[in-house]
């Protein structure tokens, strides 16, 4: 994902408002862009390089990207977890390339990929909770 990708990823976002407010996204990129290589140009600076999913949350729209994060059964969530970015990785990571699993040497492939792949995450399933007899 560089700055270039722009006009893909504004067509692929949604029409919805990915923030009430400013003091609901404030903590969302603290706690998520301020630690990603695809947003470390603009923090060093390089505003016109930084990550374009920042621009489209700006302009009222919810990048595609961005999947909803853990919620409370009520559907409370933390405003630092409220969603769960994609294409979000560390400055620490030796190498911050996503890189799909390759098939296994000698593996026949029953499916193929391509029209499966996208944007998606997997989380982690809500504890088991027993229900009343």
């Amino acid at each position: 994902m560089t700055p270039d990708d722009y006009d893909a990823l504004e067509a692929e976002a949604a029409d919805e408002s990915a923030f009430a407010n400013g003091d609901e996204s404030y903590p969302w990129f603290a706690a998520n862009c301020g630690t990603c290589i695809h947003d470390k140009p603009a923090r060093e600076g390089r505003d016109g390089d930084g990550c374009p999913l920042i621009l489209i949350a700006l302009i009222g729209k919810r990048p595609a990207q961005w999947l909803d994060g853990p919620r409370t059964p009520e559907g409370l969530f933390a405003r630092a977890t409220q969603y769960v970015c994609t294409e979000q990785r560390g400055e620490e990571e030796p190498d911050p390339t996503p890189r799909p699993i390759p098939d296994l040497p000698g593996q026949g492939v029953l499916l193929p990929r391509e029209p499966y792949t996208g944007h998606r995450m997997l989380t982690a399933l809500p504890e088991h909770t027993e229900t009343p007899a």
